[in-house]
C-alpha cells in the first residue's frame, strides 16, 4: 500500500458492516490477497475505497433450477 491516509483506513469490522457481509469474509479476503490490508500496530487495516471497490467474481456453473426448488419448499409445507 502507498501513502495512506489514516482517515481512510477501516477495520475489518467496519469493512464488513460498510460491504453487509461478515467479518470473517473480509478476514478471508485479506489471507487470500484479494483485499489488500495494511498492519498498524499488530492490527489489520483497509482501505474504504478498496472495500466499496470490491466486486465478488462472478459464481461458475449451473444455476438452480428455480420450479425444482419451489416444488421442494411446498413439499415441506412452507409458503
Amino acid at each position: 500500500m502507498d501513502a495512506v491516509n489514516h482517515n481512510e483506513l477501516l477495520t475489518p469490522t467496519q469493512a464488513a458492516r460498510l460491504k453487509g457481509v461478515s467479518r470473517q469474509w473480509i478476514t478471508s479476503l485479506i489471507r487470500a490477497g484479494t483485499l489488500e490490508a495494511v498492519q498498524i500496530a499488530g492490527r489489520n487495516f483497509v482501505r474504504q475505497r478498496d472495500v466499496l471497490a470490491y466486486k465478488p467474481a462472478p459464481k461458475t456453473g449451473r444455476p438452480p433450477n428455480v420450479a425444482t426448488a419451489t416444488k421442494a419448499t411446498k413439499k415441506r409445507g412452507k409458503k
